[in-house]
């Protein structure tokens, strides 16, 4: 059994999503998936959060057109609707969560794992929070509580319930209740919910307009770049270059992430050049996890996410 710690720092999801605009564009391997200076057209969707950073940068860089690929993002949408979408052929590559593609995977829907994207870490803090003042101290203090996350079924309730089950206790006894992020402050605020699941950029609003403290904290894989089967299958130079270009700007990451952070959010999304200097950034991963990803895997089946577990070596595919 993972223990405590690890599992209070394990597991959460990329950013919250934007709702999916209508949009219609080409996929990769379509009549019309290159452009006129020969690249390959490629769709991406993408929350605008700092999960999405790389992505940012390697566009500004230049590093997939050095690839052969011209990147066209789209809007996220929930896990669910960004599945599909892949499915659909509608988008080629999307940032979703593990616990999205884990169920989508486990339903025998054809998707995969294209890239790694974000781990947790205890600067990007996100977990469950409670006011300053109220008498819950540790995850055992939430029985009997509410637990509001973004979305049921997913990262934040499967997380806590495995806090709960690895220290013996039941989760049954937390309500846990489905909430946007934005509205979660003030439904903390007015006692509606006891504790709340939260994210960046969330979480500095949060923290700019409530006393607020961390009962734990997650770190472990967290979020992905999915595609199809099929895109994996038949255009497996795509993958292999999206995967080199983001290898790029998260070096360049690793080098300076404050000032990458700072140049690209506020160009790229409606974050202000002072949230982007504080703001708690994930650590920004190429390599695949295997073992944190078999902890979320069993994790979900053991709480009934799914019906059986499956080895994570599944999910990924070595292209070199």
């Amino acid at each position: 059994m993972t223990t405590t710690s690890t599992l209070l720092r394990r597991l959460t999801a990329s950013g919250a999503a934007v709702a999916l605009a209508a949009v219609t564009l080409t996929a990769c391997g379509g009549d019309d998936d290159t452009t006129a200076d020969g690249l390959t057209r490629v769709t991406l969707s993408i929350p605008p959060v700092g999960d999405s950073l790389p992505v940012y940068q390697a566009i500004s860089k230049g590093y997939f057109e050095d690839e052969g690929l011209s990147v066209e993002l789209t809007p996220a949408a929930n896990g669910a609707t960004t599945i599909n979408a892949l499915v659909s052929g509608s988008t080629d590559l999307a940032l979703v969560s593990y616990p999205s593609l884990i169920t989508a995977y486990a339903s025998d829907l054809p998707v995969t794992i294209a890239a790694p994207a974000i781990a947790g870490t205890e600067e990007y803090q996100a977990g469950l929070y409670v006011l300053a003042d109220s008498p819950i101290e540790e995850p055992a203090d939430m029985l009997g509580k509410k637990f509001a996350t973004p979305s049921l079924g997913s990262v934040g309730d499967i997380w806590f319930r495995g806090v709960l089950l690895d220290e013996g206790l039941d989760y049954e006894d937390v309500e846990f209740v489905e909430l946007p992020q934005a509205n979660m402050a003030a439904a903390l605020e007015a006692g509606d919910v006891d504790g709340i699941f939260q994210t960046e950029p969330t979480l500095s609003a949060t923290k700019a307009d409530l006393d607020v403290r961390a009962i734990g904290f997650q770190e472990g894989p967290q979020g992905l770049f999915a595609t199809s089967t099929s895109t994996l299958e038949d255009d497996p130079e795509v993958v292999e270059g999206f995967r080199a270009a983001m290898a790029r700007a998260v070096a360049d990451l690793e080098e300076d992430p404050r000032a990458v952070a700072v140049a690209q959010m506020p160009a790229n999304t409606e974050m202000s050049a002072e949230t982007a200097e504080t703001m708690g950034l994930p650590a920004y991963e190429t390599e695949y996890d295997a073992d944190g990803v078999q902890d979320v895997i069993d994790l979900m089946a053991e709480v009934g996410l799914i019906e059986e577990p499956f080895d994570a070596s599944d999910l990924w595919r070595d292209l070199d």
